[in-house]
């Protein structure tokens, strides 16, 4: 039954171990196996120590690795190095009972073999309410052979996860130093794996070697010699007017203009004038008369961008022009006739505001001809070195051609989450190519321009945030746990915001548990959309 409960208390405990680091997996295996043995045997004190593979004189190294107790206690005896390389050697369990004044407490302990020569060593020692008999090797050893391969398996896992660390953490001072000096490694014919450009497929100004993204372009190709209405829909920051342009460049409608229109930052006043236009006298300041957008861009394209924060009451006006193919400019009697094609984006769920009644259904369904999703850029992070490349070539700085972001750059502008998409990339790039005065631009460069990314967003009425500090403007009249409950959201969202959603980093940082960690998100309310 004993051996039971072990195994039941371990898989549990294997099963959580896919959300640990993968170095620190073996710890966490270790500390749940020294519990469990310590409560199964009554023991008053598990350890577990890592012994080395014989070195060219065949002596072993013994490191302690944890020590599970009841009340903090130690191994009572002396356990000198020679005794704990002869029971790492041996192959079967051994049961260490002594007599006499000055003897040992009972000691069981089991060697297991783990790769390369390397074994695990565990030590229990008995209390005053265990006693060994000459059962419990045996008992010890049916126990740990239950868990044995995985054992093995998760320190394989762990030993290889802090081997890949070293040698990142090796290339990275490599690298500082090749910057530092202004050297780059030269490979001919053979460009850095991590900013190696795959052969994209493009439309217009687009290239994308992503297959959601080239699904996309595919369907502009399809559609872009047609006279369909689209609607773009897609975070900020995605391409979206990009692609818009994609649909109006190289086509029959090309010789014409391409208008843009961005709903969202004109007043409700201003946007009817701007679409429709106006004659001379509509109102004062109208001292001639103005083509509106429809208008300049007959027999060309329309974008109407954001076009999900257009006030309803010029919604029903749109809705006639795409109706009727015409439009009564303000303080005209006549209409006047257009050809356009209209290309509609938008960050929102446009059903979404239809329902909420905020957009009219059947301006809805006129727009949504065929709907394009642009996915983020978070989600085509293989994009991101052609990205790059395309922004160094349009920038005009003097030099900055012939710069290159390091490998590691590369490597954390693909793990960052870009809430701000490819149009955040390109200010953190075009950034670094001002300040890098050598040709290799450095990771930490490109972090501190990702940190201060991170930091404004922290920036509000109650919050300043900088690199190195976080100020937090409470009323002095808020409760003490009020108080307290302001202070753990901030430090938990800034934690996540910092580490890009990383749980695990987020735990080493503040030194929490990562079941508390959830527990928290959970209390405060914190959304991923506020950390990712």
């Amino acid at each position: 039954m004993m051996e039971n409960s072990l195994e039941m208390e371990l898989r549990a405990g294997l099963h959580g171990l896919t959300e640990v680091e993968s170095g620190k997996r073996f710890e966490v295996l270790a500390a749940l196996l020294l519990g469990a043995l310590l409560k199964s045997f009554k023991a008053r004190c598990a350890v577990l120590h890592l012994i080395s593979a014989p070195d060219h004189e065949g002596v072993r190294r013994a490191d302690e690795v944890l020590v599970r107790s009841v009340g903090g206690q130690r191994l009572s005896g002396n356990i000198d190095h020679e005794l704990l390389e002869s029971l790492g050697a041996l192959e079967v369990p051994q049961l260490i009972q002594e007599s006499g004044p000055n003897s040992l407490a009972p000691i069981l302990s089991y060697s297991i073999p783990l790769v390369d020569g390397e074994r695990v060593l565990i030590l229990l020692e008995g209390s005053s309410e265990s006693e060994f008999d000459k059962s419990a090797a045996a008992t010890l050893r049916s126990m740990i052979d239950q868990i044995q391969f995985d054992l093995v398996d998760i320190y394989l896992i762990a030993k290889q996860a802090r081997m890949i660390s070293k040698l990142e953490s090796r290339l990275e001072r490599l690298e500082e130093v090749l910057v530092q000096q202004d050297l780059e490694i030269q490979l001919e014919d053979i460009e850095s794996s991590a900013q190696q450009v795959e052969p994209s497929y493009s439309v217009g100004a687009i290239s994308t070697v992503d297959p959601g993204m080239i699904q996309v372009l595919s369907q502009v190709e399809r559609l872009r010699d047609t006279d369909l209405n689209v609607l773009i829909r897609g975070e900020t920051g995605t391409g979206k007017e990009l692609l818009a342009r994609a649909f109006h460049e190289n086509t029959s409608r090309s010789g014409c203009c391409f208008e843009v229109v961005s709903c969202a930052s004109l007043a409700p006043t201003l946007i009817e004038g701007e679409l429709f236009g106006w004659r001379k006298g509509a109102f004062s300041g109208a001292d001639e008369d103005r083509k509106g957008v429809f208008e300049r861009a007959s027999g060309g394209t329309v974008l109407l961008d954001e076009v999900g924060d257009m006030p309803l009451e010029i919604q029903q006006r749109l809705l006639r022009v795409l109706q009727e193919g015409a439009l009564r400019p303000v303080g005209a009697s006549e209409l006047v006739t257009v050809d356009v094609r209209v290309i509609a984006s938008t960050r929102h769920d446009l059903q979404e505001l239809v329902s909420a009644g905020k957009f009219r259904e059947d301006l809805y369904y006129r727009l949504a001809g065929f709907v394009l999703e642009v996915p983020p850029l978070r989600e085509r992070t293989a994009d991101i070195p052609i990205l790059i490349k395309q922004f160094i070539s349009e920038s005009g700085g003097t030099g900055d051609h012939s710069k290159r972001f390091s490998d590691s750059a590369v490597g954390e502008l693909k793990v960052y989450p870009w809430p701000g998409n490819t149009r955040q990339l390109k200010n953190v790039v075009q950034q670094a190519l001002l300040t890098c005065n050598g040709r290799v631009i450095p990771r930490k460069l490109v972090q501190q321009y990702l940190e201060e990314s991170t930091s404004e967003r922290l920036q509000g009425e109650k919050v300043q945030s900088t690199q190195d500090e976080i100020v937090l403007r409470i009323p002095a009249t808020e409760g003490f746990n009020d108080i307290i409950a302001e202070v753990e959201r901030l430090v938990i969202l800034t934690a996540l915001q910092r580490n890009r959603g990383n749980k695990s980093r987020v735990t080493k940082q503040l030194k929490i548990p990562r079941q508390t960690l959830y527990n928290k998100i959970d209390r405060y309310g914190i959304d991923e959309s506020e950390y990712k």
